[in-house]
């Protein structure tokens, strides 16, 4: 028989937000190091 954990599902949905946020945030810092990069670049070019 399986018993129920009270707040399970408060678990499993702030797990699951948290990772999203993860995401979001690499992915952010990622793009945001990209675009320094082409500036950086289209400086040089000039």
């Amino acid at each position: 028989m399986v018993h129920k954990l009270k707040g399970f599902g408060f678990l499993v949905s702030g797990l699951v937000l948290g990772i999203i946020g993860v995401v979001a945030s690499v992915t952010a810092i990622v793009l945001s190091g990209v675009g320094i990069g082409l500036v950086k670049k289209a400086r040089k070019e000039h």
